[in-house]
């Protein structure tokens, strides 16, 4: 007779090879239906969003019968993570991060052992393990490992046929938003040596934007338009420090375009057709927009493609002001900290010289590590205070290696089979 394990919400039956404690594993679900998945649902009153979802009694038994043993880790490693950050400096931090290692290093184990089986190495389940992987790394401040996940995954992709062929396998959609998210992102918070996406398949990047860019939250919530502005100003980056680069007027006028092109973006007119929430994504537009244009600014003038010009400088001085003004606004709802942080940052590389806005994102950071349950917005304290102290001011200095900052709490695998 087949031994039966119950929680409140779970009765299995788990199979004979099921290597998890399945004890951790109901516990982490059920914490992670308790605690994670109630601050998440304010996410939600922004639109439908496909990763945010409960961890129903059907989904656990498919994550036991059909998922491998380092799909059903990052719940516990992802739990793990939130409740040492939510307990900041508690007596029961040690025995917390003892544990989150201890289970880290078996989702390592067990992601090793499906890349090393030729029958598994390339399959989607793979992928959706090391993107996982990378999420429970980013959030809990591992940066310089999410680029080793970053480049295996694409590494894979290539294997399998480049982004379109596998955006064709079923599930694998919001898995490749993700990639690409957390790619393009990544860039604009590393050095220009180390940029991973700029220069490659910029095609493809081009792909998920136009086959995917309209779903709900396919960037964050960032505006596809700014997003593919984004995309821009890191290869823009990266073509000025080419061993043969362009001539300089080239690249000072691409750079001009971009900026009038972030300038006339409309988050009025963008958040129009969202009507049950026009107002909140308006809001959101207007702060990626204000940051955008500020990291055109400030990374280019950094490569001396932009000019230190006091017509530039009253523009930074400009979008600075006003996306404080914003991102105070948005710190008083739930349900839009986790789409801010980045936003955050570069208001704090803008405030190298402002006193007051370097006060109000020091205050803020540590509190959205809390909020929020991951370590990223406390690494990126860290990053800006080392950075102000320096006395440099230009964008490249406050980033000695690639960091990411770009927050999801959960990635989507529930339509992988």
């Amino acid at each position: 007779m087949t031994k039966q394990w119950a929680s409140p919400n779970f009765v299995v039956s788990p199979p004979a090879e099921l290597k998890t404690d399945l004890h951790v594993f109901i516990q982490a679900t059920e914490y992670y239906n308790a605690c994670i998945y109630p601050d998440l649902l304010h996410i939600t009153r922004l639109g439908q969003n496909s990763a945010v979802y409960q961890i129903t009694p059907p989904i656990f038994q498919m994550a036991i019968a059909a998922h491998p043993d380092h799909i059903r880790l990052v719940i516990v490693c992802m739990t793990l993570s939130h409740r040492m950050n939510r307990a900041r400096n508690g007596p029961e931090c040690h025995a917390l991060a003892r544990n989150f290692f201890h289970y880290r290093g078996q989702l390592i184990r067990s992601l090793s052992d499906d890349i090393k089986a030729e029958h598994k190495c390339m399959s989607d389940l793979v992928i959706a393990g090391i993107l996982t992987l990378l999420l429970v790394d980013s959030q809990q401040g591992a940066s310089p490992h999410y680029r080793c996940h970053l480049d295996g995954v694409r590494r894979i992709i290539m294997l399998r046929g480049g982004i379109r062929s596998l955006a064709q396998s079923t599930g694998m959609v919001p898995l490749l938003l993700f990639v690409v998210l957390t790619a393009v992102m990544g860039d604009t918070s590393s050095p220009v040596p180390n940029l991973t996406m700029a220069t490659l398949h910029l095609e493809e990047l081009d792909f998920m934007i136009e086959r995917y860019g309209d779903r709900p939250f396919a960037f964050g919530t960032c505006p596809t338009a700014l997003f593919a502005e984004i995309i821009k100003i890191n290869y823009l980056r990266v073509r000025a420090t080419k061993s043969d680069p362009e001539a300089p007027s080239v690249l000072v006028d691409d750079a001009y375009e971009i900026l009038n092109r972030i300038h006339g973006f409309s988050p009025d007119q963008w958040a129009e057709p969202k009507l049950a929430s026009h107002a909140e994504w308006a809001l959101l537009g207007n702060i990626h927009q204000a940051a955008v244009a500020l990291y055109c600014i400030l990374s280019l003038q950094s490569l001396a493609i932009l000019p230190q010009s006091s017509f530039l400088q009253h523009h930074c001085i400009a979008h600075a002001q006003l996306l404080q003004r914003l991102l105070i606004d948005a710190l008083t709802s739930h349900r839009f900290e986790r789409f801010i942080i980045w936003d955050l940052v570069v208001l704090g590389v803008a405030a190298v010289n402002d006193a007051g806005t370097r006060s109000f994102v020091r205050e803020q950071l540590p509190q959205l590590s809390r909020s929020t349950g991951t370590y990223a917005p406390l690494m990126a304290e860290t990053l800006l205070e080392r950075f102000w102290a320096s006395g440099e001011t230009h964008w490249d200095a406050c980033f000695d290696q690639p960091y990411t900052f770009a927050m999801n709490m959960s990635v989507d695998v529930s339509g992988l089979r």
